[in-house]
């Protein structure tokens, strides 16, 4: 974090200052005006943001102490206000799980023992499959701090088919049912054959980001969870009921935990935490998971 301060965040600094368009309230305020919202909700300081030339559909965030998130021209082209909301939510996910932290720490460390230990290409290759899987969870995970503010996965699944080649002016001939039909008929080629899982893998070993109709999917599966709905019920206030058992009182906050993607879900929200085994919702007071018996405390 310290070196980031000193080295990463000053760089980009220097480079969003000197070549790009920081946006304000009087700088593109019709912009600028989806950020507050988005931060609002989730729960975060506003980060800078700044519009880029670059016709390439896109958008990025850095730093941990001094944060920003930059879009691209191509992007604003291609999506509508509601998608561009959707699409600041998602960085706005990353920046709410210190993504950029643990990114930068990964590389670093991944980097220096290389070097250090004179490791072979084999091991490293091996760490950075790992590494390129762990960033690809990430996305997933900031994906779903994009559907908890829309409050739903239309929004996510509209910014997929944008990103898989369909803009705007696509928009009367898309169907969106057809391209979620694609995106289970994916998963069924790949899961239906051991020699097709073995491909994905070899295509993705090297990848930061998920496949588009795979993101789209795990979108629309995730907001159907009961996870995904305590949620949303801690944040309209309601209290969840877990029976006698684990009856609880007052109002949760959104639990980060809770939108991590993969097995470790222990929630950092206030009186609500997850399995980190299972994901199953647990009263604090619990010493173990009352599904799989997972120790809590």
């Amino acid at each position: 974090k310290g070196f980031m301060k000193i080295y990463n965040e000053r760089v980009f600094k220097i480079m969003n200052m000197s070549s790009k368009i920081r946006l304000s309230p009087e700088q593109l305020p019709q912009l600028y005006g989806l950020l507050p919202p988005v931060c609002e909700k989730l729960g975060i300081e506003e980060p800078e943001m700044y519009l880029e030339l670059n016709r390439t559909a896109n958008a990025y965030t850095s730093g941990d102490s001094s944060k920003f998130i930059t879009i691209t021209s191509g992007l604003i082209k291609s999506c509508t206000e509601e998608e561009l909301s959707t699409v600041i939510a998602h960085e706005c996910g990353h920046i709410l799980c210190h993504h950029t932290l643990y990114h930068t720490m990964g590389q670093m460390l991944l980097n220096g023992a290389a070097s250090a230990l004179g490791l072979g290409r084999l091991f490293t290759s091996a760490i950075e499959t790992a590494f390129a899987y762990w960033m690809r969870c990430s996305e997933f995970s900031a994906d779903r701090a994009a559907l908890v503010y829309d409050e739903g996965a239309d929004s996510l699944v509209n910014v997929m088919i944008r990103f898989a080649g369909a803009d705007k002016q696509f928009d009367d001939q898309i169907n969106k049912e057809l391209f979620m039909a694609q995106a289970e008929e994916y998963k069924s080629y790949v899961d239906d054959s051991t020699w097709n899982k073995i491909l994905e893998f070899l295509i993705l070993r090297g990848q930061d980001h998920p496949l588009t109709t795979v993101r789209a999917l795990e979108a629309t599966q995730w907001v159907q969870t009961n996870q995904y709905q305590l949620i949303m019920d801690s944040m309209n206030g309601i209290t969840p009921d877990y029976g006698n058992e684990g009856q609880m009182g007052g109002a949760v906050t959104m639990s980060v935990g809770a939108m991590q993607s993969g097995p470790g879900q222990a929630g950092a929200g206030m009186g609500i935490n997850f399995c980190p085994k299972c994901g199953t919702p647990t009263n604090g007071e619990w010493s173990f998971c009352k599904k799989c018996g997972q120790p809590l405390k």
